[in-house]
């Protein structure tokens, strides 16, 4: 595509001022902010086009090399405060796709920390000025390369150094942190799930530094959670629970750091494994039974590791309650007012046949509950008590007025003191395992007969997943 005049005379002057051929002809200090200055005066679609031409040319790379030049005496590149308001400057006027360009140019300009903080300031400029088809087109364009996988590392007094990021991934994780609805939803979908998973990976910023007495482990989760934070604000629950799928890998991370002890050291382990999970239930609590159901039924995540993962931290952090209200929601429904004899009977039409999704999915819940009681300790009695815990909490929801009340009729109301019942017998059960405990509550039961209160294909929805989980989870 040829450019216009006043385009192609914007280039020219541009490349005479970054032409460092013959003797003595550096370019200076004064020549790379005329450079600037001439960018910043072109139109949004002059500018496009005016560094996509530099790209083919190899002219945007020579740029950013000047740019970071850290020559003395008039002839370096920018100091931080320019190179920031340039960033500003081209952030709100260039496409996704030229801001991608300019990103990749500096990346390899600077080799190390400063070409991944190169890459982030950039990302800072275009979270807070590009517009929102700029940010989603940006993502895009960079996707690719968020699974490289480089990481830092680095020499330091008595020892070496490494940090577990991406500088990509990081640039994607602040530009979605930074949108919400339905654009944050689009800029997700430009990710696979590795791309997801490496976003919220580096999320997390693991940092260790080595030395002849062990390693000290640290993170930051601020990413992490500016990402799950733009997550919760989309509607779509099979995105949310990809989006869930992934954070849980960056759970696992953190999980498995020792905390304190012989030769390596995390001080900041707990906190960052409390600021991750509840990261993770603030997304779960936005659509419980959506995410639930497309856990349950998704074939990456039909397991149940992810939840159980989930649930294990829930449990060791002392946050039973909250799994007690999320079981809740998947028997009444995410407004607790629904009845669940009639909501676990509902069916979906898969292929011509019936699915009972809202069974299958409270079994996959339940076998989750269990399987991260289970991680969390072997002790039988340790297990019954985090059972009993979470149980308590599902009562006290349902207790609450009206949870299945009038508003909704009678059969609902039913519905609750069937529910209630279940879940007091099962907490009541000295002899009941955990196990036990979780599969008799989850299901309404008529205090009359002492029968189930559903049919056999609500049943077996639910034991079938529950069985799944209990076979196949590994947290």
């Amino acid at each position: 595509m040829s450019l216009t005049p006043v385009q192609q005379s914007a280039y020219n002057d541009i490349k005479s001022k970054l032409d460092n051929g013959g003797w003595f002809n550096t370019v200076t200090h004064d020549e790379v902010n005329d450079v600037a200055a001439k960018l910043k005066g072109l139109s949004a679609t002059d500018a496009d086009a005016v560094i996509d031409e530099m790209q083919r040319n190899g002219e945007l790379d020579r740029f950013a090399s000047e740019a970071v030049d850290g020559s003395w005496f008039g002839n370096g590149g920018y100091t931080d405060n320019e190179r920031r308001d340039m960033f500003t400057d081209l952030a709100g006027k260039l496409d996704g796709d030229s801001l991608a360009k300019v990103s990749n140019a500096f990346a390899k300009a600077s080799s190390g920390e400063d070409g991944y903080n190169r890459v982030g300031e950039l990302a800072d400029a275009v979270a807070s000025h590009a517009s929102s088809a700029a940010k989603v087109d940006y993502v895009k364009a960079l996707a690719a390369q968020s699974t490289d996988g480089k990481g830092l590392d680095g020499a330091s007094f008595g020892g070496s150094w490494s940090r577990e990021v991406d500088a990509e991934a990081s640039a994607i994780g602040k530009v979605i942190g930074s949108m919400r609805g339905a654009q944050a939803e689009a800029a997700f979908g430009a990710l696979d799930q590795d791309q997801l998973r490496a976003v919220m990976n580096t999320g997390i910023d693991q940092s260790n530094q080595y030395s002849q007495g062990g390693v000290i482990t640290s993170f930051d989760a601020k990413g992490f959670q500016s990402v799950m934070d733009a997550a919760v604000s989309t509607t779509n629950a099979d995105l949310k629970a990809r989006i869930f799928d992934a954070g849980a890998d960056a759970l696992r991370t953190v999980r498995d750091t020792q905390g304190v002890g012989l030769g390596q050291n995390s001080p900041d382990r707990n906190e960052t494994l409390s600021a991750v999970t509840d990261s993770m239930t603030k997304l779960l609590d936005s659509d419980t039974a959506g995410i639930a159901r497309e856990l349950t039924y998704n074939t990456e995540t039909q397991d149940g590791s992810d939840l159980a993962a989930y649930a294990q931290v829930m449990i060791a952090d002392g946050k039973e309650a909250k799994l007690g209200e999320q079981m809740a929601r998947l028997q009444f429904g995410n407004d607790l007012q629904g009845d669940p004899i009639a909501r676990l009977n509902q069916t979906t039409n898969v292929n011509g046949q019936e699915r009972r999704e809202n069974a299958g999915t409270l079994g996959y819940f339940t076998g989750a509950i269990y399987a991260g009681a289970a991680a969390h300790s072997k002790d039988v009695k340790a297990q019954q008590e985090v059972v009993t815990a979470v149980l308590k909490s599902v009562l006290t929801v349902v207790d609450k007025a009206g949870v299945g009340g009038k508003a909704v009729g009678t059969a609902a109301s039913v519905g609750k003191e069937w529910v209630q019942f279940a879940v007091r017998a099962a907490i009541a059960d000295p002899g009941a395992t955990a196990a036990q405990k979780l599969e008799r509550a989850a299901l309404p039961q008529d205090p009359q007969t002492g029968e189930l209160g559903v049919g056999d294909p609500v049943a077996d929805a639910f034991n079938t997943t529950l069985s799944r989980v209990q076979r196949t989870a590994e947290p």
